[in-house]
């Protein structure tokens, strides 16, 4: 059946196909009448989707971390150095971590010489607590510890009641300086969601990263985390510390990038960690076993027992509502994840575990990150988080996803905005999108027709939005989308091509893919005096001059 005003009525939704080829816009085309508009849908305000704002700053000159096995010898002395040994060096040590021999101890302490000349509380440092799937650590290690300008630290070991520190080594991570160590947190702090200070701006020296960006389908819940070491960093520092615990991270343990997704400073400042988008589901080495399908956010500083600070508290919310809200996840229910096991975990391999949809380190790890403190700030890390998201169940987007669950898989990118006022949002199968405007409403684009889409620049393309999902022609052969100004049309001989303007009008009358010119195989394209379209058995000119489409 036909429309009046040219255009198939829509039948129903079919199984997605799949082609590609290389598309050249036609400019200065009519545009083909199109049909009514859904009526339009409101769109809630939350979730906070759009990829984060980045901080108003220039990109920084990369720099390659300084990495040093310092030397141990005997302590200073004091009442309590008993058992200890100490590195000394000319130059501050800054970022410090304990790796070891043998048998990992039952306690390992550390502490460093602070600006009056004494030597600060011993404090107890932790084995690295999580690992890259597949990847074992290059040495066994503890979490690293800013020590800031101090230029000795001390350490000592217990395994078993027994003295261990001569199984104990120190490595120094020296982060150096970057041209915007001092201006990150200004130029990062917002009311909204805060602003993202990236892997450029904190001066990611990229050549350590070694580990391409891998993406897992989807994201299904937010791992809260901390990153032990200190809380007494001033805002100047934390873009070195981040910079340290990269080099740590890729170099020191072999992962090849920072494990976190995402960190965020006491003072709430966001630091962009693992490469590959935050707007993407991407693999990360932040809770071992449970790596693929979370993302790891890590609270700088360690919440044993100091309160979480009211502004790291709520830019970590920000993030999680961030993600979770984007892939349509309700921070207050529960997700089930699969474990791949793992020296870390506390579940083997091929174990499914039912979490809350923002768990803490521990819950999956043989840890106690993100401290007893951090655990505490659980629930209203949770229900802040919730309240940020709002009430997705009108997200317009979201009902048109789970109306076509079995087709378009899991949401794999964060719903955003996207051109003609319009959001998208991603999924894992098909190859598939949804596209959701107030005129238009929410319709689905999969397959090669998708792939069609994005070449030509998908909602900004010269054929609009989509406004109908993609349907089996009546001849069984062919599949298509109806888009505001135009249609894409695909089978298996012919790919997937745009058609649009006074040649689809001609096309429709003629009878459309059962005409006797068949299906389109080209774009239309430059010819003197208008524009050309080949189709099956023929193609058709448009006259610039007379405005008239004759068959050639």
């Amino acid at each position: 059946m036909r429309s009046n005003n040219g255009w198939r009525r829509v039948r129903g939704i079919g199984a997605p196909i799949v082609v590609v080829a290389a598309l050249m816009a036609g400019p200065g085309l009519a545009a083909a009448a199109p049909t009514p508009a859904a009526a339009p849908v409101a769109l809630p305000t939350a979730p906070a989707a759009d990829p984060p704002p980045v901080a108003p700053l220039p990109a920084a000159k990369p720099v390659d971390p300084k990495v040093e096995r310092e030397a141990l010898g005997a302590p200073a002395p004091s009442p309590d150095s008993a058992n200890a040994a100490q590195a000394s060096s000319p130059d501050p040590l800054k970022l410090v971590a304990v790796s070891w021999t043998g048998p990992t101890p039952d306690l390992i302490e550390l502490r460093s010489r602070l600006a009056n000349g004494a030597f600060g509380p011993w404090t107890r440092v932790d084995p690295v607590d999580s690992e890259r799937d597949g990847v074992r650590a290059k040495v066994a290690s503890s979490e690293p510890v800013w020590v800031a300008d101090s230029r000795e630290v001390q350490v000592r070991a217990v395994d078993d009641g027994a003295p261990a520190t001569s199984r104990m080594a120190l490595t120094s991570i020296d982060p150096a300086t970057s041209t915007n160590d001092t201006s990150a947190r200004a130029a990062s702090v917002s009311p909204g969601l805060p602003k993202l200070v990236t892997r450029a701006q904190w001066g990611a020296d990229e050549k350590l990263m070694t580990w391409p960006p891998q993406f897992t389908p989807t994201v299904r819940a937010v791992t809260i985390h901390h990153t032990a070491g200190t809380n007494a960093y001033t805002a100047a520092e934390s873009a070195a510390i981040v910079r340290g615990i990269y080099a740590y991270h890729a170099k020191t343990l072999g992962w090849g990038d920072i494990g976190y997704n995402v960190l965020v400073d006491r003072f709430g400042t966001v630091f962009e960690g693992r490469k590959g988008g935050l707007e993407r589901s991407v693999i990360a080495a932040h809770a071992g076993g449970f790596n693929r399908e979370t993302f790891g956010i890590g609270m700088m500083g360690d919440f044993t027992s100091v309160a979480l600070p009211a502004a790291q508290l709520e830019a970590t919310a920000r993030l999680a509502a961030y993600k979770l809200g984007g892939l349509y996840r309700d921070p207050r229910a529960t997700t089930t994840l699969t474990s791949t096991g793992g020296g870390t975990s506390k579940y083997a391999a091929g174990r499914q575990v039912t979490l809350p949809t923002v768990f803490a380190h521990r819950d999956v790890g043989a840890t106690e990150c993100p401290g007893n403190t951090g655990i505490r700030s659980m629930p209203a890390i949770r229900d802040r988080t919730a309240a940020l998201v709002g009430d997705l169940s009108t997200n317009p987007v979201r009902t048109k996803w789970l109306a076509q669950r079995a087709l378009l898989g899991e949401p794999s990118v964060v719903e955003s905005a996207t051109g003609q006022g319009a959001r998208v949002t991603r999924f894992s199968l098909s190859n598939g999108s949804v596209y959701w405007s107030s005129a238009t409403g929410a319709w689905s684009v999969v397959g090669e027709i998708n792939k069609r889409y994005d070449l030509v620049g998908a909602a900004t393309s010269p054929v609009g939005l989509p406004r109908t999902d993609e349907l089996t022609t009546p001849d069984r052969r062919g599949r298509y989308n109806h888009f505001v100004t135009g249609s894409i049309y695909w089978t298996p001989q012919t790919g997937a091509w745009p058609v649009r303007g006074p040649i689809l009008d001609a096309w429709a009358r003629a009878g459309w893919e059962r005409s006797t010119y068949g299906y389109p195989r080209s774009d239309q394209y430059a010819v003197s005096g208008g524009v050309r379209q080949d189709f099956e058995r023929g193609s058709l000119v448009y006259d610039t001059r007379t405005a008239a489409v004759r068959r050639v």
